[in-house]
């Protein structure tokens, strides 16, 4: 459609541009009626033709006549040129370079007084008044670059300090927290900074069991399994044969510390870890519970041998409950100081500060936070008053692990106010975590893609692949050397790509290459925030303390007595179930004394 409509301009402006050189043929023609002469070319009147019309003259005289023909074959005659030129041979592909101008007139290029992110490039140098390349219509986005490459000052920075919307922002090192935090404030979003972390203990908290707690009773278990699944993750192979044993016994634990009134992942570690014999603890807890599926998997789990019961425990801790040994996570996830239900209609900013050494340690809570929010958005279509768009900004994203839930939802979520901001140092990095089939479905659904200069072999190949070849002209000449004047010359139309994966590497370290589903590729500016003339005032206006949370007081170990045992939430005696809500109160702290929400 692009190339068809492109066609069809150059058509209508080159009609347009030959209707007047007809015209002055025209007028050239009945000025030499009366013969050759410097003179006459010296009195030249381009409007000689008007005054031979029937306008002028009252009539149509033979002169008129001949002159519109002179018109008509003047404008068929370009036509028909412009129209071979445009049919010629294409066999080998019609890549091109995406002009400045046709990106503007299809949303994707905007002035910055209407950028609302993200921003992704720039159509000059930071200090020119060059316009900002965003996403139009495409939802997802995907950067590759490798370290030191410019992703942070020219992709995530300026997002963070434009995008009109709730952002939920991996941020390894805790630098954007630090950079972006009070121009976020100022734009009037809510400040999160969940850092489990943390060496002070500043930061807010995230319990994902009460959203469990939320759901009516009827509803619970299945809510619970997506959480363990979420979770809980098989290492190595040899864990994938216990890993739905494993999981089950999860879902009974968190079905147990819910009715025991202390709903964290932490009293499910508390609950396991607890001396003796596991075959006894699971056969004790079987018969206190009230719930028949929790009694159904502790009855089950007790029945196996000792053997059996170790390697469930010990998948099940080393797909992610050990985390929760920690007292830190432990009082990170005791409480939660914000509503994910919240996001579509306040805008919030929530940092997921960690350290580079602390990620894959704290992977399991973070997939779990972000697969639980896309759960939890994707539940009900957006409401009237739920007008922002959330933004998943999940830089280093292969440290995380296999997100089920998200390489799922990059496909449905756009409908529910839902984008996904990728960064990855190499496409490489994709397959290493999703295998080939997952990386395909990626690469299918971001449709807008971002490089800058990468030195791995498949990216650049890639890109190059992605772009496409174009389609020229090559001219041959052989000589005859018995025959002097008898050379021989062949014409011929190859093919050859766009650009060679060699260039890719070899690419200025201010320019990047951008593929945009549907659109020619393009080759941008990159932005740097911190000389931009527009994005540097709102860095640098950034004044005052950090909005950062007071420290939190480490929680002790869950106590368990058969006395804690209550009975279970009556389910509702009429009516059909209501669909899940949130909390009434959002901040509402954990049943069980665990901390109070601080503000």
């Amino acid at each position: 459609m692009v190339h068809t409509n492109s066609k069809i301009n150059t058509l209508l402006l080159g009609l347009a541009l030959s209707l007047p050189l007809g015209l002055i043929f025209a007028s050239l023609y009945i000025s030499l009626r009366v013969g050759f002469s410097v003179r006459v070319l010296r009195e030249f009147d381009v409007l000689a033709f008007w005054y031979e019309t029937p306008f002028y003259l009252g009539y149509a005289s033979a002169t008129f006549y001949t002159c519109l023909a002179i018109v008509g074959m003047t404008a068929a005659m370009i036509m028909v040129t412009l129209s071979v030129l445009m049919l010629r041979p294409q066999h080998f592909g019609t890549a091109r370079w995406a002009r400045f101008p046709e990106m503007r007139q299809r949303g994707y290029i905007k002035p910055y007084r209407r950028i609302t992110g993200p921003i992704f490039g720039k159509t000059s140098g930071p200090r020119g008044f060059g316009q900002y390349l965003t996403n139009g219509e495409q939802p997802h986005s995907l950067i590759v670059a490798p370290t030191r490459a410019g992703k942070g000052v020219g992709v995530v920075i300026p997002t963070l300090l434009t995008f009109d919307g709730s952002v939920l922002a991996l941020d390894v090192k805790g630098e954007l927290f630090e950079l972006t935090s009070r121009a976020r404030l100022a734009r009037g979003d809510r400040i999160i900074k969940f850092a489990p972390l943390d060496k002070e203990g500043r930061t807010h908290c995230y319990n994902p069991v009460l959203d469990i707690v939320a759901t009516p009773p009827e509803r619970r278990f299945s809510e619970t399994r997506r959480l363990a699944v979420n979770l809980i993750v098989p290492k190595g192979k040899g864990a994938e044969g216990f890993i739905e044993g494993a999981r089950n016994l999860f879902i009974a634990g968190i079905l147990a510390c819910i009715e025991r009134g202390t709903p964290t992942i932490g009293a499910v570690y508390d609950l396991f870890a607890q001396p003796g014999e596991k075959y006894k603890l699971f056969a004790k807890l079987a018969e206190e519970s009230k719930i028949p599926e929790v009694t159904r998997i502790f009855d089950n789990m007790a029945g196996n041998d000792t053997k059996i019961i170790t390697s469930y425990t010990s998948v099940l801790g080393d797909g992610g409950l050990s985390l929760w040994a920690d007292a830190l996570i432990k009082s990170a996830t005791s409480r939660s100081d914000f509503s994910i239900y919240n996001l579509r209609r306040d805008p919030t900013t929530i940092y997921l500060c960690v350290s580079p050494n602390d990620l894959e340690v704290i992977a399991p809570l973070v997939r779990l936070f972000f697969q639980q929010t896309v759960s939890i958005l994707q539940r009900t279509m957006p409401k009237k008053d739920e007008v922002f768009e959330v933004l998943f900004l999940l830089d280093e994203f292969k440290h995380l692990g296999r997100l089920e839930a998200i390489e799922t939802a990059v496909t449905t979520i756009a409908g529910y106010k839902g984008r996904f901001m990728f960064i990855i140092q190499s496409l490489s990095a994709l397959t290493g975590a999703y295998e080939q089939a997952g990386k395909e479905n990626f690469l299918s659904n971001t449709g807008l893609q971002v490089f800058m200069a990468t030195a791995d072999d498949e990216t650049p190949q890639y890109i190059s692949n992605a772009i496409g070849q174009y389609t020229f002209r090559q001219k041959s000449k052989s000589y005859s050397q018995k025959e002097w004047f008898n050379d021989n010359i062949q014409i011929s139309h190859q093919g050859a790509p766009l650009l060679r994966p060699e260039q890719v590497r070899l690419l200025n370290d201010n320019k990047q290459i951008v593929l945009i589903k549907g659109q020619p590729p393009l080759q941008m500016d990159k932005v740097r925030y911190y000389s931009d003339r527009n994005l540097k005032p709102i860095f640098d206006s950034q004044t005052g303390a950090l909005p950062e949370p007071g420290p939190i007081a480490l929680i002790a170990e869950t106590e368990f007595a058969p006395s804690a045992v209550t009975q279970p939430s009556p389910a509702p005696v009429s009516g059909t179930p209501s669909a899940p809500s949130p909390p009434a109160n959002p901040h509402a702290a954990c049943p069980g004394g665990n901390g109070r929400v601080a503000g």
